[in-house]
């Protein structure tokens, strides 16, 4: 997730609308986080580069001798997450390029290089895959969440919403979907709605530092600054990225000294 100030007000942005990254946690249900004024992904980056000491005549071998020939979609998927884990993100690219035109029709690949695209700013790309990906399953909450995403880079905020609203309606306990729906409320200054959705992702999952600080920033909004100061401090406490625990210093520094 990335923070900037908002010029307009002088204070600090919400955390940031995350992707549900179900390419690098098919399982834990982790978000995808990005440290203040960094990259979206360096990894990824070199991976659409054919950086990371990646030769094209390596590539090309790998092409040609095509050792996972024969493997089944769920293979070729943990194959493609093994080299992103070995940081050889082109071979993983690669793989899932093989694999989608093997398996045209597998949501599984789909999801995985659509969550890859969208780390890497690549909507279009990713709005495809998805897309696609929806046609077959379209009752998925993480597919409908990474949606929009891609439809909220693409400036589609109405959009995006109706695909978080539906995520929510068909998994009523999905984080991701709550945190994300809780951004872009915020950023269209419906900071009530905002609340209830970060008080819901609290609710469910108690121990995870991102919605103190969203629901900081939202009680901060609403002039409720002995709530937000509650929030953060209590932010601080919790294992967060220490980039983000340094805003929430500053954040409070400057509330202490009567800045905003």
């Amino acid at each position: 997730m990335r923070a900037e100030k908002v010029k307009s007000k002088g204070d600090w942005a919400l955390a940031g609308f995350c992707a549900f990254a179900l390419a690098l946690a098919p399982l834990s249900g982790a978000f995808a986080t990005t440290p203040p004024n960094s990259a979206p992904s360096d990894v990824m980056n070199e991976f659409l580069q054919g950086a990371n000491g990646v030769q094209p005549d390596q590539a090309g071998a790998h092409r040609q001798s095509d050792p996972h020939a024969g493997l089944g979609a769920e293979k070729m998927a943990q194959v493609a997450l093994q080299h992103l884990d070995e940081s050889r993100p082109q071979m993983a690219f690669e793989t899932l390029n093989v694999a989608i035109g093997r398996y045209p029709d597998s949501v599984m690949l789909l999801s995985i290089r659509a969550s890859l695209f969208l780390q890497t700013q690549q909507t279009s790309l990713a709005l495809a895959d998805l897309n696609r990906a929806l046609a077959i399953n379209p009752h998925d909450p993480v597919l409908l969440t990474n949606r929009a995403q891609a439809l909220r880079q693409f400036g589609r905020p109405d959009d995006a919403l109706r695909d978080l609203d539906q995520a929510i309606q068909f998994d009523s306990n999905f984080v991701a979907a709550y945190f994300n729906r809780g951004s872009l409320h915020y950023e269209a200054a419906r900071f009530e709605q905002a609340l209830t959705d970060f008080n819901r992702c609290i609710e469910l999952e108690p121990e995870a530092p991102a919605g103190y600080f969203n629901r900081a920033s939202t009680y901060d909004a609403l002039g409720k600054r002995e709530r937000a100061i509650g929030d953060l401090k209590y932010f601080l406490t919790l294992p967060a990225e220490p980039a983000w625990q340094q805003i929430a210093r500053d954040m409070l520094q400057q509330w202490d000294t009567g800045k905003s």
